[in-house]
């Protein structure tokens, strides 16, 4: 491919990741969609911070973290239901348009019942859980429809700039929004811009060139259990699949490491704010822990961007996702070593913006990338069951182990966090058999697809129809 073919556009683009003729068009408008979605998100983030932990306590937090998968139990099973009534029947935007509108709906209720003086805390914090990995894992699932694997792997590290540039924004914002106009108003702010991400979503699916395109698949045809069967169906999609439910384990383990990472930050968080403005004073300590939360959050958003821009593709090109996959177990079992060995406020932060910003960035593309050589249910309803229940599940599992941990048998904060350290050691295990089986899915993906001259490599191929481009 010459760049002579590329667009203005394409030939900046180019220098972050290999573009192809034609691409530029759906990378602006995906990068600014994903931009908006994690704008919104960002905004709110620090707000249910600063709500939960000056109305309640770090403990509370926990557990209402863990309340998070409980409620997605009961939510992923509607969610297959949606799926299944609208596969088939309409556009591939449809999905996320339902979804997205839904929780826009959500926010509005939020923001009058806060208004009007309800305690909106714990539902509001159980919520933007919800939220926050649902809307995301639409979007992505939503991007693996859209492109084959070659096209994905090449552009899905470029359209992950607009997530990082739209988290780091949201975290620059949000501390100075809740200040200025306060929290309720922020939450109509946040609204307002996923209505706009929902409105792109039509033209994004249009701007995709068919030769990075997926192919498209008839709906399946099956009788749909209903009631219990309904549910058991909607994880069955992941429990019958092994590459699927290591994905669900890595997911689940990854996420129960971070969350009692976030546990032992926001302890140091309370004994922080509760030096600076003296415990009783309810309003200042929000505002000192909002203003903490929403730095914290600006930083891992500045170490996310710099990561998307400048390494993962070129990691993911010259390394491939199986080394991408185990870099952020080994951040980890750095991290939960320097905190054991030296427990101090200032490291603590350092390497907690070190473990988010990897996971954010290199972690979060390659695990996007995993769900490329599936078919539309398992990138949909599986994507979308791994994202949200086990992903909050890791949550749960971080709720109970602070119940055991620092309720019940009040072990020491080093204890939980050589605990943490054993956890990263197993999650970088089970990164090696992930990498494994997702070659293996590869070449499966590869073997059913129709090739002109069976016998020759699949790459060429593909670089030849995008060199008829």
């Amino acid at each position: 491919m010459r760049t002579s073919e590329l667009s203005p556009l394409e030939r900046v683009l180019h220098l972050l990741a290999t573009v192809r003729p034609g691409e530029g068009r759906s990378i602006a408008l995906m990068v600014t969609q994903v931009f908006l979605v994690l704008l919104g998100y960002y905004l709110i983030r620090p707000l249910r911070e600063a709500l939960i932990l000056a109305e309640g306590t770090s403990v509370v937090r926990s557990y209402a973290v863990g309340a998070v998968a409980l409620t997605l139990i009961f939510l992923i099973p509607l969610y297959k239901l949606l799926f299944d009534h609208l596969d088939g029947s309409s556009g591939k935007s449809t999905v996320l348009r339902w979804v997205m509108g839904f929780f826009i709906a959500n926010l509005l209720v939020f923001c009058g019942l806060g208004a009007a003086g309800v305690a909106i805390a714990v539902p509001f914090f159980i919520w933007v859980g919800v939220f926050s990995v649902m809307v995301v894992a639409q979007f992505w699932a939503f991007a693996a429809d859209l492109f084959n694997i070659r096209s994905g792997q090449r552009l899905f590290a470029i359209i992950a700039v607009g997530a990082a540039l739209g988290a780091w924004c949201g975290s620059r914002l949000s501390g100075w929004l809740i200040a200025a106009i306060g929290p309720f108003p922020l939450m109509l702010v946040a609204a307002a811009l996923l209505g706009a991400a929902l409105c792109l979503s039509v033209y994004v699916e249009r701007s995709v060139p068919t030769e990075s395109r997926a192919q498209d698949e008839a709906p399946a045809q099956s009788n749909r259990p209903r009631g219990l069967g309904e549910l058991r169906s909607s994880f069955d999609v992941v429990l019958r699949n092994r590459y699927l439910l290591l994905i669900a384990f890595f997911v689940a383990l990854i996420n129960w490491i971070n969350s009692t990472g976030g546990f032992i930050l926001a302890s140091f968080v309370e004994e922080y704010a509760a030096q600076r403005v003296g415990t009783g004073n309810v309003d200042a300590e929000r505002e000192v822990i909002g203003q903490f939360y929403g730095d914290y959050f600006a930083w891992i958003s500045v170490l996310q961007l710099f990561l998307q821009m400048f390494v993962v593709s070129r990691v993911l090109k010259h390394l491939g996702v199986r080394a991408a996959l185990v870099m952020l177990p080994l951040v980890m079992v750095a991290n939960y070593g320097l905190m054991a060995w030296m427990p101090v406020f200032a490291l603590i932060r350092v390497t907690m913006i070190a473990e988010n910003g990897m996971n954010y960035s290199l972690h979060g593309t390659s695990c996007h990338s995993l769900f490329l050589p599936l078919n539309r249910q398992q990138k949909y309803v599986g994507k979308t069951t791994i994202d949200t229940f086990f992903w909050r599940f890791g949550d749960l599992l971080h709720a109970v182990t602070i119940f055991v941990a620092a309720q019940w048998l009040e072990l020491a904060m080093g204890t939980i966090m050589l605990f943490n350290l054993a956890l990263a050691l197993v999650a970088l295990a089970v990164s090696v058999l992930i990498g494994r089986e997702h070659a293996r899915a590869v070449q499966a993906h590869t073997d059913t697809r129709p090739t002109p001259k069976p016998g020759l490599l699949h790459d060429v191929y593909i670089r030849a129809g995008e060199r008829r481009t």
